[in-house]
């Protein structure tokens, strides 16, 4: 009897095991910058997990680092819905943001998107970052009809401010102003 409770103990750890989340690549992206990030990834079916009425069966982590001012972080992840006879496709995409590099002890989720329905093909997130380190979260249901795979395109990079754009303007026109005045006295 005890070999029973110990194996149906086994057997309910294994199934919570499978039923949680997983990081099936993780890529370090380095600093934000304006330069943008760019990956293509081709994703395999792995276990199925699922969170709220959402199936999943792969999970992408993207670590960065963000240094100095606040920036806004322009990102965008686009999905190849439909690539012909090769049979590569993605359901259930999501994008999720979070501070701190390890998305699966608690972190604080900060902003996300995910694919809604056949017409909408990309997901994306717009966020002002103070300087720390960041996760993306990307997951979704690798499905392809005759590969069980997906191909998505992640890129991401640093958007300045609209603040840091008005106050360069009101530099040039500082400096413009302060050239015009001198010309003026010569």
């Amino acid at each position: 009897m005890k070999s029973v409770q110990t194996l149906l103990a086994f057997a309910l750890i294994a199934g919570m095991a499978s039923a949680t989340a997983h990081a099936d690549a993780t890529y370090n992206m380095g600093m934000l910058s304006a330069t943008p990030y760019v990956n293509t990834s081709t994703v395999t079916a792995g276990s199925v997990f699922t969170i709220g009425s959402n199936a999943y069966n792969f999970t992408d982590i993207y670590n960065f680092t963000v240094v100095g001012a606040p920036t806004a972080a322009g990102t965008g992840v686009t999905v190849n819905l439909d690539l012909g006879s090769l049979g590569f496709h993605i359901s259930n995409l999501k994008l999720d943001l979070f501070s701190g590099t390890t998305v699966f002890n608690p972190t604080t989720w900060l902003a996300g998107d995910l694919v809604t329905g056949s017409a909408d093909t990309s997901v994306s997130v717009n966020s002002v970052l103070a300087a720390g380190s960041y996760s993306f979260l990307v997951r979704g249901f690798a499905d392809g009809e005759t590969t069980n795979q997906g191909i998505y395109t992640f890129s991401a990079a640093a958007v300045p401010e609209a603040e840091a754009y008005g106050m360069m303007l009101a530099g040039l026109g500082l400096v413009g102003f302060m050239v015009s005045r001198r010309r003026g006295s010569l």
